[in-house]
């Protein structure tokens, strides 16, 4: 098919592949950015016409693409079903197209895609709740925060100064306190627990009521763990973004809070050893 093969000749077929429109017009945007007519670049030779061949290797290429989105998203996918799902995966690959070497990256925003082009507000005539609209985006961002939990580096093969922390550790005032680079935190509009793991499953399930909810996933041991949150303990995560004393994240989730720093000390010790078990912290001790 290709007559030479180039860098440059590729981003050519890419651009007649991702750019937004219908056949000729992705190829009258192609001659424009890289100055290269199809027939330079597209044997001639056979039955097929050179728009016939385009053709066929632009709907192979995004069927793969959309093969890659479903593989990211199945979940979403099931509960939206295959041609909604396909139907906005298709415009969002229009409006994202593949820049990265990975396909690993291919659907990172698609649940900002989702939340930007959510359907305008039904009429409450309709008998449909509005709210109800930010739940496939909420599945969204669950199941990409669960990628990126699975991909980024956990908790199995942590450095020699980390260690897990006993509880008479915790009596000392100096120590620093991590979430593993594979630890995720999400604020959603439904509670998506046991939702997703009922749609996992195939499980009969009713839909969640709407509710301001906060999620960590991260991983432990090579599996997964997906667990709803109390707000301080939102906060308190979030505060251990980076290595931060133990007392201090403390002290600075009381503040944010509004909760007293004697009874949030008190939560925060019988939480540790949880938080740890389920790969959400790591401890580290002070140089």
């Amino acid at each position: 098919m290709l007559k030479q093969n180039t860098v440059l000749l590729q981003n050519w077929l890419e651009t007649v592949v991702t750019a937004p429109g219908y056949l000729p017009h992705k190829i009258q945007k192609a001659r424009q950015l890289y100055h290269f007519n199809e027939n330079e670049i597209i044997s001639n030779e056979g039955k097929a016409s050179v728009l016939d061949r385009l053709n066929v290797y632009s709907s192979g290429y995004l069927l793969r693409l959309l093969d890659c989105m479903a593989a990211d998203y199945p979940i979403l996918r099931k509960f939206v079903g295959e041609e909604v799902f396909d139907s906005f995966a298709r415009a969002y690959l229009h409006y994202h197209p593949s820049t990265s070497f990975t396909l690993y990256d291919l659907g990172k925003s698609f649940p900002e895609f989702l939340a930007q082009t959510k359907p305008q507000e039904i009429p409450v005539e309709e008998a449909i709740n509005n709210e109800f609209l930010d739940l496939p985006i909420a599945l969204a961002k669950l199941e990409r925060a669960r990628q990126e939990a699975m991909r980024a580096a956990g908790t199995e093969e942590r450095h020699s100064d980390a260690h897990d922390i006993g509880m008479e550790e915790l009596l000392f005032p100096r120590m620093n306190i991590v979430v593993p680079p594979c630890f995720q935190l999400l604020e959603l509009t439904f509670p998506m627990k046991h939702f997703f793991e009922a749609l996992y499953r195939d499980e009969a399930h009713d839909l969640p009521v709407p509710a301001k909810t906060f999620m960590a996933i991260s991983r432990k041991n090579y599996r997964i763990v997906t667990e709803e949150l109390m707000e301080w303990q939102y906060v308190f995560l979030k505060a251990c973004a980076s290595p931060i004393d133990l007392h201090l994240a403390i002290a600075n989730t009381a503040t944010t809070c509004q909760i007293p720093s004697a009874t949030l000390l008190a939560d925060v010790y019988l939480w540790l050893p949880v938080f740890q078990s389920n790969g959400f912290v790591c401890f580290v001790e002070l140089g």
